[in-house]
């Protein structure tokens, strides 16, 4: 990670229209030297997702989460870019500027690796050799995936540098087979066990993994495919040539993939399902009455790169404010996503030992008082994934700051504190990350804000249940949606489109996928009845509280804007382009504009939060 830090590799050509730029004095013409050089050049590789980071509501996890009808923008009266990313709406021009850098920085770097690595001799050394082509493949296919579901139709290029122009291709036939490509060539050339579960590199089974997420996004979004499992499917024709990729994709060679993935990937259902997060840990399980089962049973956190993850983001004691992207190497969404900070006016604010062991934060990406609803009691995931904070937590106050929050909180990913944490003084050793690098390392409290830089959860970008349920999706087989459901304690279920869709939503609620879900279970240009425009528009007239007093969502109240389904018909779930992109082209034959934006598109800009009744 210290190299990712450091360390940038140059690009040749196009660097203002991607937003790129040479951070160090190594570039392509004198770097890689050596197949060394490789390994660093991957490290700065994995390191961009750290840059991503930076900016939590440019990321496609947290932007993906609350974009979806299951979370809120929420946060303070202030923070209209959270208001705004929840309405599907845009504050300011520059709304994704760095979501965008990044990406190209990201498809900069893969790139370098893939047209390198034969430049040095691997006799010997194949295995190695393959490996570091099948990563650099994998995070290849994962920004360019990462950059189609935000914008769709981007400028594209697989060759060692950009062309300049560097035109818009079509996302439908262009670029998703070229990510379909990458999966598959990044599968086929990596073997299991080359890489130590957890070390934050891409495996064979994670390559595997997004290869079906990847083929399920293409044929449901932009074929229209619809249910899968009783899909004709066409094979997906390569008409370029890829070591690994063959010359086309079927459905059976998906699933096949999957089953490999399941069966030899060396991953395995996590025992209890609250042993996935966070607050079951060492510091705070005795501390919390939810989880005393499991310390009285000698069970604690599977902890970071446990068995059922399958790919993360991954985060150190490195965080500050200071430079350019310190933050990156913190958990953000963390400290985005705890109990909402300031008091309710009577001096009583949430996160200290009245809310244990729930932090407190941003209280950004609240849950939708629909999901809470929806959800079954009887299912102990709804429980383990949501904090109903005015029932669980001694005592939680709405603050006179909060906005469209219902008291709903994500578990998965909000701060989280113990006994020995620092009440009075934040600065220290808050969380009980902070606690425990102040015991066991030391390592410095390097931002000098508990509060703000001790959280170091990996994000988790694909597990395990989520590979299973995909495999029971596309082939009409309910045996791994069982599975999935009996570590939860469920009964069997039958295999039928809505059961399958309601085990992704509850299963892997709060992890940032639904949004996507929907979108591809209503296909491209599915309109204002489509149903991740229905979905959406169930948010409109949900319960939440603003200001201390309670009263009802409504899309964008007080800010112009038509509808949460007008807005998905307008738009299909894809954010802004960059304008200062499109400006930087200036020739809307290279580059234009996303339907459902600009300057002319109804009810697109939030110019200030919504004001509820």
């Amino acid at each position: 990670m210290a190299i990712a830090m450091l360390f940038a590799v140059g690009l040749t050509s196009c660097e203002d229209f991607l937003d790129s730029e040479n951070y160090t004095q190594a570039n392509s013409s004198n770097y890689p030297a050596s197949a060394g050089d490789l390994n660093k050049e991957l490290a700065a590789l994995y390191g961009v997702m750290n840059q991503f980071s930076t900016t939590p509501l440019e990321t496609p996890w947290f932007v993906g989460y609350i974009m979806s009808d299951d979370a809120n923008g929420a946060g303070g009266t202030g923070d209209v870019e959270a208001h705004a990313v929840g309405h599907l709406m845009a504050n300011k021009e520059d709304l994704f500027d760095n979501a965008w850098h990044n990406t190209y920085v990201g498809i900069a770097r893969a790139n370098a690796i893939i047209y390198a690595v034969d430049a040095f001799d691997w006799t010997g050394q194949e295995k190695t050799r393959n490996q570091l082509l099948g990563e650099a493949y994998f995070m290849r296919g994962l920004f360019y995936l990462w950059g189609v579901q935000f914008w769709g139709d981007i400028p594209a290029y697989w060759a060692s540098a950009a062309p300049d122009p560097c035109p818009q291709e079509s996302a439908e036939n262009v670029i998703m087979p070229h990510i379909l490509a990458d999966f598959t060539s990044a599968a086929n050339l990596m073997t299991h066990g080359m890489t130590t579960r957890g070390d934050g590199h891409a495996t064979k089974g994670a390559a595997e993994g997004y290869l079906a997420r990847a083929y399920m996004f293409y044929e449901g979004f932009y074929k229209k495919a619809g249910e899968l499992a009783n899909a004709n499917l066409a094979d997906v024709t390569f008409d370029f040539e890829q070591e690994g990729a063959g010359a086309s994709l079927s459905k059976a060679q998906v699933v096949a993939f999957l089953e490999d993935a399941i069966n030899n990937g060396g991953y395995k259902l996590i025992e209890d399902y609250r042993l996935l997060w966070q607050y079951t840990n060492e510091y705070t399980i005795k501390d919390y009455a939810f989880v005393k089962d499991l310390d009285k049973a000698g069970k604690v956190w599977a902890g970071n790169g446990n068995e059922e993850e399958m790919f993360q983001i991954q985060y150190m004691n490195a965080g500050s404010w200071n430079g350019t992207i310190g933050m990156g190497f913190v958990n953000q969404v963390s400290l985005y996503t705890g109990l909402r900070c300031d008091d309710d006016g009577a001096g009583t604010a949430n996160g200290d030992a009245n809310t244990l062991p729930f932090g407190q934060g941003w209280g950004q990406g609240t849950i939708n008082a629909n999901l809470w609803d929806e959800w079954s009691d009887s299912d102990p995931r709804k429980k383990a994934t949501i904090l109903d904070a005015q029932a669980e937590c001694e005592k939680f106050v709405f603050t006179t700051s909060c906005s469209e929050d219902a008291g709903y909180y994500n578990k998965k990913w909000m701060p989280i504190t113990c006994s020995k944490s620092t009440w009075d003084d934040h600065n220290t050793a808050y969380t009980w990350w902070g606690v425990y690098r102040s015991e066991n390392t030391s390592a410095a409290n390097n931002n000098k804000n508990s509060f703000q830089g001790d959280h170091f959860a990996d994000i988790i970008l694909l597990r395990l249940a989520d590979v299973m349920l995909m495999h029971s999706e596309l082939t009409g087989d309910a045996t791994q949606m069982n599975k999935v459901r009996a570590r939860a304690g469920l009964p069997a279920t039958t295999y039928s489109w809505k059961n399958i869709k309601d085990e992704r939503r509850f299963e892997l609620a709060g992890e940032g996928l639904r949004f996507n879900d929907l979108r591809r279970w209503s296909g491209k240009d599915g309109g204002a009845s489509c149903e991740a425009a229905v979905a959406l528009q169930k948010q409109d007239g949900s319960r939440v509280n603003y200001t201390g007093h309670w009263t009802v969502m409504h899309h964008g109240q007080g800010v112009g804007g038509s509808s949460w389904a007008q807005r998905y018909a307008d738009t299909d779930g894809f954010v802004m382009i960059p304008p200062q992109q499109i400006s930087i082209v200036g020739n809307p034959e290279l580059l234009k504009q996303n339907p459902g934006w600009g300057a002319s598109a109804t009810g697109a800009n939030m110019s200030g939060c919504p004001v509820y009744d």
